[in-house]
């Protein structure tokens, strides 16, 4: 249809005559008349996208606008072996308490798309069966219009739905799974994001409330705690990206993110003051570099510690020990202190523990995430224990610190270094040959090479590997 041609001038006010009168109408209802007060009526009827013009009897006039729905795009990847990601564009509505995403389409279900309907665990353990299985799942459901619930809570900025559930509350795990994968999902976002979170752990978020505030300015919706409302977002993350264990692929990453961004996101939100290790024949005569050895308290540790700390010292460092994240205190009352207050309050002092060292030494295990930070250039040493772990050891520990521009070490202990020599005979083949039992399964290589053995290092052997680490800070 053309457009209208313009009027002329001297017909303008007799054009305009309907409207004059349709406005005194309306004002005199609005004004005068307490009839329409408990209700609405409806002047005129927008158009998909246009406002509709709605007389409301307490409060005058009020522009409703109706739900433009747009074609969606849908991209899903179910091929990355961590994690399903699907991203979502169009009119997307999240109702938590059904665990539904539903996607309209203006043509109905099935317009223009493979699939009406499929589900998703967004989490980033896909692979591990055990886990997977106490993961929330979601539906997606390709709908009209008219299939789907109305809209209760409308969002300006896109939204990235996860799990905290599978493996939270493990240090190491709270970083591999959740918090960096969170990073290379919403950090380009610039903190208009808003999170939903499936099985979410009210502590965690207080624990790491410094990091999840620095990734969205808006609170995390609980999914599972949100009533009955419907959210409608026009984009969507569903699942969070995951390139490598405890770190980034830049080449995979939005803007190119990588884990020296990650380190210096966290130097942000700790406010870290080191970024660079110390640099020693920068300063001669200065005070010696620093030496964190973590000391677990649980199986792993190192049982000849008070000799490695003298070696240490002996060849230039100055030593400290620490498991780092101490456990919780009690009030005066003997209670424990809240776990989200306390882990809050754990974390600041951990980070900012940590960040004061030039080196730290490890046995393998969780206390070994702390290199997140460490300082630029820092040395980490991983004590890999006995049980062909030394594939393990470099996936987890290993990678992370050389792409944090950081120097890394490994050292992998001999049977006599370690306490099994002490329960098994020396020919037994949990010495001689881990392999069978790597085999047969991971839960018996963790409960006897991770959960049975201790570490007393041999000085003369590993006196080495602590020089090596003096002359890579210089």
């Amino acid at each position: 249809m053309k457009p209208a041609a313009r009027s002329k001038k001297g017909r303008g006010a007799f054009c305009n005559l309907p409207l004059l009168l349709l406005i005194g109408a309306i004002q005199f209802l609005v004004i005068y008349s307490p009839a329409i007060d408990r209700y609405m009526v409806m002047i005129t009827k927008g158009k998909p996208g246009f406002p509709s013009l709605l007389l409301d009897g307490r409060r005058g006039f009020k522009l409703v606008v109706e739900e433009f729905v747009p074609e969606p795009r849908v991209a899903c990847d179910f091929a990355d072996p961590r994690s399903d990601v699907c991203e979502l564009e169009g009119a997307i509505r999240i109702r938590g308490s059904t665990s539904e995403v539903f996607v309209v389409a203006p043509g109905g279900a099935g317009a223009g798309m493979n699939a009406t309907q499929w589900t998703i665990q967004p989490y980033t353990r896909k692979g591990e069966a055990r886990v997977m299985r106490g993961i929330a799942e979601l539906t997606v459901r390709v709908v009209g219009a008219g299939e789907a619930p109305a809209c209760t809570v409308r969002h300006d900025v896109p939204a990235v739905v996860y799990s905290n559930g599978g493996y939270c509350g493990n240090y190491y795990h709270d970083f591999n799974d959740n918090i960096i994968p969170l990073f290379i999902t919403s950090r380009h976002l610039g903190g208009e994001v808003q999170l939903l979170v499936a099985q979410k752990q009210r502590w965690w978020f207080d624990k790491y409330r410094e990091i999840v505030d620095g990734l969205t300015n808006y609170e995390a919706v609980d999914l599972g705690g949100d009533g009955g409302e419907v959210r409608c977002f026009r984009r969507a993350t569903l699942g969070l990206r995951s390139h490598k264990e405890l770190s980034i692929d830049p080449r995979r990453a939005p803007r190119n993110l990588s884990m020296v961004d990650f380190k210096r996101f966290l130097m942000w939100r700790y406010a870290l003051p080191r970024e660079h290790a110390i640099r020693t024949e920068e300063d001669e005569g200065a005070a010696r570099p620093r030496l964190l050895i973590i000391a677990r308290r649980s199986r792993r540790r190192f049982v000849n510690l008070p000799e490695i700390v003298a070696l240490a010292e002996e060849v230039g460092f100055e030593v400290t020990t620490s498991d780092v994240m101490s456990p919780p205190k009690q009030n005066k009352k003997g209670a424990l202190a809240a776990a989200g207050d306390e882990g809050h309050a754990r974390m600041a002092d951990a980070s900012a523990l940590v960040n004061s060292f030039d080196a730290m030494v490890a046995v393998h295990g969780s206390g070994l995430t702390n290199l997140v930070f460490l300082p630029m250039n820092a040395v980490v040493v991983q004590v890999v224990p006995l049980g062909r772990m030394e594939g393990l050891a470099m996936d987890e520990y290993g990678v992370p610190p050389r792409d944090m521009n950081m120097r890394y070490l490994q050292y992998n202990i001999t049977a006599e270094e370690s306490t099994l020599s002490e329960a098994f005979p020396r020919t037994h083949p949990v010495l001689l040959d881990p392999m069978p039992i790597h085999k047969q399964s991971w839960s018996l290589v963790k409960d006897i090479y991770l959960g049975q053995q201790d570490v007393r290092l041999d000085l003369r052997r590993f006196r080495p590997v602590l020089e090596k680490a003096i002359r890579l800070l210089r």
